[in-house]
């Protein structure tokens, strides 16, 4: 078998993504594991792992700590796979373009980060390597009626976002994500509002925390991917959101409703959707249906050629 270290985040999206895709890789010959990068490993026990080990996969924010901190594995070595706009940002500002062309391989999650690749000065296109999700962990009855808004990310008050750095290159999530607008949506509505981060320490749990609403509403201006849609819609709960990410490609318009990006437009449709969906029960429990259906495409075994191929 091919031994390979996902060197990655351990929780939240990350270890959504790469505790189940470990899963996926194994009977196909790959014996996956997942090292965490938030953790401080010794030069003696990196080199001792570099020579069992065949393959890493990491972001290029990633290969900033696994190469040049530890300075134990070769470029030559890894995977670099993009899942955020801040990926090729990092390591362009620190180390500039050359490690893109030393890489093993280069792929993005999504077309909309091959794209941002070219527009940052990359020359080397990267591969389309879509993630996925496991339709099963995240099954259940869809709701009967619209009562409760959940929002999946980190929530951040708007009083909690500063005007001064929000357009810079290393933008926080919060600037962009926008999760302040969806409980203003839903207060406008008269529904509950429900975000996971304030009891949630684990994406293992967060299959439950879907159960317990009734939709998911995603405000972002920018993502690298989005698995809230995919999760929230495999749960069978109403999906809104902006055209970002892999929303156009994978998401709507079966997947869920979009909504416009700009503020004042994103509120205005967000609202008339959710009243829409609030006043009408059996529109409701029938669109919530027929997102569920479409969330089954979103099942790792649909894109885990892409990932076979990748790291073959």
């Amino acid at each position: 078998m091919k031994r390979v270290i996902f060197y990655m985040e351990p929780e939240w999206a990350f270890g959504s993504i790469h505790y189940t895709l470990c899963k996926y890789l194994y009977s196909y010959g790959f014996d996956c594991q997942l090292l965490p990068w938030n953790k401080s490993y010794t030069l003696e026990a990196m080199r001792e792992l570099d020579a069992v080990t065949d393959l890493y996969v990491t972001t290029p924010h990633g290969w900033r700590l696994l190469g040049y901190s530890y300075r134990t594995v070769e470029p030559s070595k890894v995977v670099a796979m993009a899942h955020a706009r801040i990926d090729y940002a990092d390591l362009i500002h620190h180390h500039g373009y050359g490690d893109f062309d030393k890489f093993r391989r280069f792929a993005a999650v999504t077309d909309y980060l091959i794209g941002v690749s070219k527009d940052v000065g990359i020359n080397r296109i990267p591969e389309h390597v879509p993630i996925g999700i496991n339709f099963h962990t995240f099954y259940t009855q869809p709701s009967e009626r619209l009562n409760t808004v959940g929002y999946a990310g980190a929530y951040t008050p708007r009083e909690g976002v500063s005007e001064t750095d929000k357009d810079s290159f290393l933008t926080l999530p919060k600037h962009h994500k926008r999760s302040w607008l969806v409980k203003e949506a839903a207060e406008r509505v008269g529904l509950e509002f429900k975000t996971a981060d304030s009891y949630h320490r684990s994406f293992v749990s967060m299959a439950g925390f879907y159960k317990s609403v009734d939709a998911v509403v995603i405000a972002s201006t920018q993502e690298g991917a989005g698995l809230p849609a995919m999760e929230g819609g495999a749960a069978g709960k109403l999906i809104i959101g902006t055209p970002v990410g892999h929303w156009e490609s994978r998401i709507a318009p079966y997947g869920g409703d979009t909504v416009p990006l700009a503020e004042a437009e994103f509120m205005e449709k967000t609202v008339e959707l959710l009243s829409y969906y609030k006043n009408n029960p059996a529109k409701y429990k029938a669109r919530c249906l027929e997102i569920q259906h479409h969330a089954q495409s979103y099942d790792w075994k649909y894109v885990i050629d892409r990932w076979i191929n990748l790291l073959s």
